[in-house]
């Protein structure tokens, strides 16, 4: 068995997925949180994995993680989320946002158990951004023909509720979990 209860680690670029880590770290009451260049080692019994999606794409670190510790994780519980703002996403739809387009791309890069996966929505805030990626967002946003405007779809609520039932799952034993479906 491995030694602390829970690891939280993510990659973020303009700080959405830090936050929503923090509340899902949170939500486990008995989590550690690591940014995925501070990780040095998995001596925990559940590893939670965080993502912000760019360009469709999961972060090169966060896949770089898991392929460097996938024999680790192999005997872990493993969760994953993704933190992302699909170029159609208005308020109506955020209610029923899945994103499992996202989340496929992830747990491609995980040959273990995988008790849970989340899409979370972020958010887009250009006053924090360097000029090349506002510009290169706002060609994506025109070729999809979509305007870019600022939006913050984060949620607390939904990121401590998702890490309180991480937290639940961590205290069952492995034969109680039943493991998330993969699509083939």
């Amino acid at each position: 068995m491995a030694g602390k209860r829970a690891l939280v680690v993510y990659d973020t670029k303009y700080g959405a997925t830090e936050q929503i880590a923090n509340w899902i770290a949170e939500g486990i009451n008995d989590a550690d949180i690591r940014h995925v260049d501070d990780v040095e080692g998995l001596d925990y019994d559940l590893v939670v994995v965080g993502t912000p999606i760019y360009n469709d794409m999961p972060s090169p670190r966060i896949v770089d993680f898991m392929d460097k510790y996938r024999d680790v994780l192999l005997n872990r519980k493993v969760a994953l989320f993704t933190v992302s703002v699909p170029y159609d996403m208005t308020p109506e739809r955020a209610k029923r946002y899945a994103g499992q387009k996202e989340l496929k791309r992830l747990v491609d890069h995980v040959k273990g158990t995988i008790i849970a996966s989340r899409a979370f929505l972020g958010k887009i805030d250009l006053k924090e951004m360097t000029e090349l990626d506002r510009i290169s967002l706002r060609i994506r946003y025109f070729l999809k023909g979509y305007r870019l405007k600022e939006v913050n779809f984060t949620n607390r609520d939904d990121a401590v509720g998702w890490g309180k039932n991480l937290y639940d799952l961590l205290t069952r034993p492995p034969e109680a979990i039943p493991p998330e479906p993969r699509e083939k």
